[in-house]
This record gives C-alpha cells, structure tokens and sequence, in this order.
C-alpha cells in the first residue's frame, strides 16, 4: 500500500504511517507521521497503515457474513393451523357442556311432563268414570236400587266432589307453572353461565399483560435483550454511536465493492 506524506511543514515529508485508535482521542486528524503522533497522539493506542486497512477489511467481511433469516410462510401457516386446531378443540368443548346442560334440561322437563300428564290422565279417568255410572239419570223408574241410589248419593256429594275436581284441577295448573318456571330458571342459569364465560374471555383480553406481553418467559436471557421489539433501537443507536460512518467511498479503500 502507497503511503502519503505528511502536510505538515515541519514535518520533513515524512510518511503517514499511523491511524490513532484510542476511543478518548479527540483530535480530527487520526492519520500521521510519526512526528504527529509525538504531537497529538502520543499516549494513544494507535495502527501502522497496513495493519489498520488488514484488521478493519477483516471485521467487514465478518460483518458481511451475518445473515438475517426472513420469517418463512410455512411458520405463518403453522402457527395459523394450531390456533384455528385450539380454537376448534375450544368450541368443540364448550358445544359438548351446553350440549349436555340442555340435555339435562331436556331431560328434567319430560319426567316432570310426563308425571303431569299421568295425573291429568288418572284425574280424566275418574271423571269419565263417575260420568259413565250416572247416565242412567234418565231412567229412574226402571234402574235397580243399587244404581239409585248412586245416583242419590251422587246429588248429595256433588257439591263436594265439584269442590274436589276444581281443586284437583288447580293443583294441576299450580304443576304446570312450577314446571314452567323450572325451565325459566334453567335458562335463566344457562344464560348466567354465558354470562360468566363472556366475562372471563373479556377480562382476559382487555388485561395488560395479554395487551403488551412480549412474551419474553419463552426466551432465553440472551434472546430477551434483543427481542424483535429493541432491535431497530439497538441497530440506530450503534450506528449513530459510530464517530466515522464509513460510506462506500471509504468501504473501497479496504476492497469492497458496491452492491
């Protein structure tokens, strides 16, 4: 490599050598003979020429090895497919209990339906019964004693046993509201358990930590310092750290090439 001489008058000509490299120099002019360095330099850590192109040509092909990985589809797709198989199992599950709820609901109302329809059937019967033994009321000159009197007793009771039907029939519609508002209540429950779901899924996503996690407890304590989120920062702050941004006039010094 040609070395140039040295501007300085006093100097007599003599050859820049030197590169100071001492991170506490505040001197502009870093290249000298050595007469500079006796002047400006002389504590300073400093390179010959030949040993500053050779080590700084060195630390940009390293520099020049390092390969960022682009993010592949394939880890977009794959991450797509295991929250669509999380989300499925998730509905899956909450489909199954409320699945099994309204079986049980249905399941309670048809034994409480098919009791109330045993009593209206039994009740019907009686009726039809006492009914049935007193359509001879027409023939009372030609019907036997026992038959009158049935029918002698009948109008005796029969204020009484009009009593007991009405209330039989109360009751009945008394079992008729009570199962109406067991199914109220039920859904009344069912929709309280919706409720309670909807509260916790909100609760969960509207918290800070889900909002602004960056999930740093899957990373290891290297990884966590330079997660993607601080990785622009750290790029702009080492590049504007630099005291001498090498442009690509300077990178052709050391043999690289525009690209």
């Amino acid at each position: 490599m040609d070395l140039i001489n040295c501007q300085n008058p006093n100097h007599d000509s003599q050859k820049n050598k030197y590169i100071c490299v001492d991170p506490i120099c505040q001197a502009q002019q870093k290249i000298g003979c050595a007469d500079c360095f006796l002047e400006d330099h002389v504590t300073h850590q400093r390179k010959t020429v030949e040993q500053f192109h050779d080590q700084v040509k060195q630390k940009l092909d390293s520099f020049d090895q390092i390969e960022f990985q682009p993010i592949a589809n394939e880890v977009q797709q794959d991450l797509e497919k295991q929250i669509e198989k999380e989300l499925e199992n998730c509905l899956s599950c909450i489909q199954y209990r409320f699945t099994s709820i309204k079986s049980d609901l249905k399941s309670m109302l048809d034994g409480e339906n098919d009791k109330l329809l045993e009593s209206y059937n039994a009740l019907q019967e009686n009726k039809n019964h006492e009914l049935d033994s007193l359509k001879n009321v027409n023939e009372v000159h030609s019907i036997s004693q026992e038959e009158l009197n049935d029918l002698v007793k009948f109008y005796q009771e029969a204020p009484k046993i009009q009593k007991n039907y009405i209330k039989a029939s109360e009751i009945f519609q008394d079992e008729k509201q009570k199962i109406k508002l067991k199914k109220q209540k039920y859904l009344c429950k069912l929709r309280a358990i919706m409720q309670g779901l909807m509260k916790d899924f909100n609760d969960l996503m509207t918290t800070k930590n889900l909002q602004y996690d960056d999930f740093s407890e899957f990373e290891t304590p290297q990884k966590s310092s330079m997660s993607p989120n601080k990785m622009s920062s750290f790029v702009e702050s080492t590049r504007s750290s630099r005291r001498f941004y090498m442009n690509q006039s300077k990178k052709l010094l050391f043999g690289r090439k525009n690209e």
